[in-house]
């Protein structure tokens, strides 16, 4: 942790709150100040009194909770962050509490992790903001074609220069999408060569794997094989048991994760709160069909009558199987047919129905593969149910996992999925004050000092003298989501929400977003072993 001098009266008071601070050594108090962006006292409400002075924003908590700001260690953050100014606001993560973001997730990244940062140092975000490298991204800039299974020495070694450069730049690891274009033709052993790379840097390697439904066991062993393999620190992305036909393979996925931990293999994970996920048509699409890219399964495999039928099939097994057959589940978030009809978040047995159209798992199959063309950007999106809510409990409970969004930095954009805009404050008010499933404490230790922990950041996710000053002040009788499919939301109960010191969010009075003009009050995170910025 940086050296912390106080010098002055404190900018910001807290008084009378039920303060959680995450840190052993005090772990509660009832008062703290920050002074120039860094937490100066935590203790009683005398003392706290005693640091501030004429012109310091005193905050009277009223027995709310106050705790670290919320570390999401799993966003996308990057995929449209300068596509418009106010991206860079953050909104939809200041409100839920949200102060650090970890981009760069699923093996996708915008850029250059070096090129990002730099020009978020002249730009600098609402939040603080770090970036792991995607697999894809340094594929693709090695230039390996999509369906190349196997790279030559030479590729990998580019690869390898590639990730050394992105770490040596600040990224904090590296991200795969296995079910995804181009990390489907991936095999394990150039993702352990990757992996130690990030591994000699201090980074992790997080994956989304290559399978979350029908081989999701085979898919948990072989991160733990690239864990045990390469050294580096192993982070499963957004857990799961995809499809109703796999959700028995829960126990057995945290009995393998537990296994690997025991045998000294640093294996965790992060999760959204929901029993949906969000996909895109090509998400439906076998594999074997999908690894050569977009361009081939649109321009060949598409125009392959044997083929079609292959993936048609395909298609509509995964729907019977994993949705008994109905096309209720499957929603669209925007889609424009071919005959300039839009689709705004309806299921797909809706739209086949107004089509006098009989829902049938091939049905919806034929529907998916006509929305498919339409697939740029994800200009078509949905949500598709995924898991039981028993399943997200179970994952919900385990220590090492932490919380996170799987979210997207788009403002108030309709149709979405609320977890871009509620899935922390879900967790405190359904799982938490609802359910029941687990006590306040633990639910917030898991969206702050273990998300903190996960990316090896020693003085954000605490509240202790020295550490920055990323505070959230909160209402564990109202807080909540309040985004729906259909309507984005600010949620409840998240009253105030501080970033290095500076108000962000002040709902104490009025139902506005507050971020004061001039500099934004995030910081550009670097991992530790990268070079000085």
């Amino acid at each position: 942790m940086s050296a912390f001098a106080e010098t002055g009266p404190a900018d910001t008071v807290i008084l009378d709150a039920s303060v959680i601070t995450m840190d052993r050594a005090r772990p509660y108090a009832e008062a703290l100040a920050i002074t120039q962006g860094r937490i100066s006292y935590v203790g009683d409400r005398d003392g706290a009194r005693r640091h501030a002075g004429p012109d310091t924003d005193v905050i009277e908590a009223a027995g709310r909770v106050v705790c670290p700001g919320f570390v999401d260690i799993h966003t996308h953050t990057d995929l449209d962050l300068f596509q418009d100014p106010d991206y860079l606001l953050f909104k939809n993560y200041l409100m839920q509490g949200i102060t650090t973001v970890l981009a760069g997730n699923c093996g996708m990244s915008a850029m250059d992790p070096g090129i990002l940062l730099s020009r978020l140092d002249d730009q600098p975000p609402a939040v603080n903001f770090g970036t792991l490298v995607g697999h894809g991204y340094v594929r693709t800039s090695c230039g390996i074609p999509a369906d190349q299974e196997v790279p030559s020495d030479e590729q990998i070694q580019a690869m390898k220069d590639v990730l050394g450069k992105a770490m040596a730049d600040g990224a904090f690891g590296m991200s795969s999408g296995l079910e995804y274009i181009p990390g489907i033709s991936s095999h394990t052993a150039e993702l352990i060569a990757c992996a130690s790379v990030v591994a000699r840097s201090g980074g992790f390697y997080a994956s989304h794997m290559r399978s979350e439904g029908d081989h999701l066991l085979a898919a948990v062993e072989e991160g733990i094989r690239i864990g045990r393999e390469s050294g580096a620190r192993v982070q499963l992305s957004h857990l799961k048991s995809d499809g109703a036909c796999n959700w028995w393979k829960t126990e057995a996925v945290i009995a393998a994760i537990e296994a690997a931990r025991a045998d000294g293999i640093d294996v965790a994970g992060d999760q959204y709160p929901y029993p949906f996920f969000g996909w895109n048509p090509s998400i439906f699409i076998p594999g074997e069909h999908l690894a050569a890219g977009k361009p081939t399964l649109l321009g060949t495999h598409l125009r392959d009558a044997g083929r079609v039928r292959r993936i048609r099939a395909g298609i509509a097994d995964r729907i019977t199987r994993y949705h008994n057959g109905s096309g209720d589940l499957v929603v669209v978030f925007d889609w424009t047919d071919g005959t300039g009809r839009r689709w705004q978040g309806v299921p797909l047995s809706r739209i086949l129905g107004e089509r006098g159209i009989d829902v049938t798992p091939e049905s919806v199959a034929d529907l998916i593969l006509e929305m498919l063309p339409d697939e740029r950007d994800d200009a078509v999106m949905g949500t598709d149910l995924s898991t039981s809510d028993e399943t997200v409990r179970r994952y919900l409970a385990l220590p090492y996992v932490a919380i996170c969004t799987d979210g997207f930095n788009q403002p108030w954009l309709a149709p979405c999925h609320p977890r871009s805009y509620g899935a922390f404050p879900k967790v405190l008010g359904e799982y938490v004050r609802e359910k029941g499933a687990l006590p306040l404490e633990t639910a917030l230790r898991k969206m702050t000092a273990v998300p903190a922990a996960l990316m090896g950041l020693t003085d954000r996710g605490v509240l202790r003298v020295g550490a920055y000053g990323d505070v959230v002040v909160l209402d564990p009788a109202t807080v909540g989501e309040n985004a729906t499919f259909d309507r984005p939301a600010a949620p409840s109960g998240i009253d105030v929400v501080l970033v290095n010191g500076t108000l962000a969010v002040d709902r104490r009075q009025t139902d506005e977003f507050r971020l004061g003009a001039g500099r934004a009050p995030g910081l550009v995170l670097r991992h530790l072993g990268a070079a000085p910025a």
